[in-house]
């Protein structure tokens, strides 16, 4: 076994397979001060070149989840679950599948992210919400579990501390569209969590980071393998990100969706999803139910109003102020709504939706930089997707915008983002379960 970090890096860098022992000694050798950036960087480089086999993925999952805290719930460990998605612009899974997860009886500790790049992140739209505090104490965040059955939160430095120190070198060193890297990295989040339970969300299409089906495949079967290698009960669902999720993005406006879905409305593709990711979860935790059986109980919850109240209950505890979203009038609003008009009949025949992603963030939806501060009311409504039809003068959005001079910025990269023929299929939403 090389024990000198240059020499593991140099072993990597030939393509060999390292051992459990050099893994855990290169990588929490970070933290203790014993190997130095400029080496991990090295190595990260080498293992997007040369790539991780499912042993030393593994290996590097556990070193880093061991790197912190490990949390413990109360109940089984098989009815603890989550749910975590690669992303997307429209994701608004989260905030629907807790409460109906909830109303089957299952725990779920949720440790969600900000935005990434293009994509949306379920902290910073719960933030939305006045007074929602996503970083609970460790204390607080088993109390709100006990309480309620779920808990919102952010990862702290308690919780797999290697992972954050790791993703920060990534993100400036081009390392971070690796698979190994980021199963490693989803993963030991998740596992830190006290998790007995996970169902995946791995997106592929223009708006997804595994932009065709098979690189989002390839991440799916490591997340699958590794995941079941490292004890957990796991499924993940390839889904499509070539059309924005629901009809809003931005957060204030996702929250307001999220509610219209929890309300018994809302968007056919979030309500549709919502429920496959649910039922998937609670099959996990109970594999011998029929799943149309829970789908059909879901839908009875949507349709009464209970994962409402659920939800209610998750945010009043965590300090959200209810009334916004017992009436979502009362979630900021930007003061500016400006139609970006099609100039022809037909049907949407493709989206980039990294485009409107990137919109967003020039709206000030998004950060340009970890220290921006966002703006919780901008962002686009009334989103066409693929297949959908449409009139000459019609919206393919409304841009909702701090001011008018920005809204016109922005209109030429939301119409351009479109394409309207006279025919078009729509991917699926789900395209396969592994």
């Amino acid at each position: 076994m090389a024990t000198l970090p240059q020499e593991i890096i140099r072993k990597k860098r030939l393509g060999e397979a390292l051992s459990t022992g050099e893994i855990s000694a290169f990588f929490g050798g970070l933290l203790q001060g014993d190997v130095a950036d400029y080496q991990v960087a090295a190595m990260l480089m080498a293992i997007v070149l040369k790539g991780m086999n499912r042993d030393e993925t593994a290996a590097l999952t556990l070193t880093m989840r061991d790197s912190g805290r490990i949390l413990e719930w109360p109940g089984s460990k098989r009815e603890i679950a989550d749910k975590h998605s690669t992303g997307g612009v429209g994701d608004k899974t989260s905030p629907i599948l807790m409460p109906l997860c909830i109303l089957e009886g299952l725990k779920v500790p949720m440790i969600a992210g900000r935005g990434l790049g293009h994509t949306g992140g379920t902290l910073d739209k719960l933030e939305a919400i006045s007074g929602m505090n996503v970083y609970p104490s460790s204390n607080d965040a088993i109390r709100f579990l006990t309480k309620n059955g779920g808990v919102f939160m952010g990862q702290t430095e308690e919780i797999a501390p290697l992972d954050k120190r790791l993703y920060a070198m990534r993100d400036v060193t081009d390392t971070v569209e690796s698979v190994p890297l980021i199963t490693a990295s989803i993963l030991s989040k998740k596992l830190a969590e006290g998790i007995g339970c996970l169902v995946m969300d791995v997106k592929f299409g223009s708006g997804a980071f595994m932009q065709s089906k098979e690189a989002a495949l390839a991440l799916a079967q490591s997340i699958a393998s590794v995941g079941a290698a490292s004890g957990l009960q796991i499924r993940c669902l390839l889904t499509d990100m070539g059309s924005p999720l629901g009809d809003r993005a931005g957060n204030s406006l996702e929250i307001a969706e999220c509610v219209d879905v929890l309300k018994g409305g809302g968007p056919t593709s979030t309500r549709e999803l919502s429920l496959e990711l649910a039922a998937e979860t609670i099959l996990l935790a109970r594999p011998g139910e029929s799943k149309n059986a829970i789908k059909s109980r879901l839908e009875g919850y949507l349709k009464s109003g209970k994962d409402f109240e659920v939800f209610s209950r998750v945010i009043a505890s965590q300090g959200g102020d209810v009334r916004q979203i017992e009436d979502t009038r009362r979630l900021p609003q930007a003061p500016v709504m400006i139609g970006v008009n099609s100039a022809r009949k037909g049907v949407i025949s493709t989206c980039e939706v990294r485009e409107l992603g990137l919109a967003i963030i020039e709206l000030g939806g998004g950060r340009r930089k970890s220290s921006d501060k966002i703006n919780p009311a901008v962002g686009l409504s009334k989103l066409k997707r693929v297949g959908d039809k449409i009139e000459a003068g019609e919206p393919l959005a409304i841009i909702h915008a701090e001011s008018a001079a920005i809204a016109d910025h922005i209109i030429k990269r939301v119409s351009s983002a479109y394409t309207i023929a006279d025919q078009a299929e729509p991917e699926s939403l789900v395209w396969r379960i592994i």
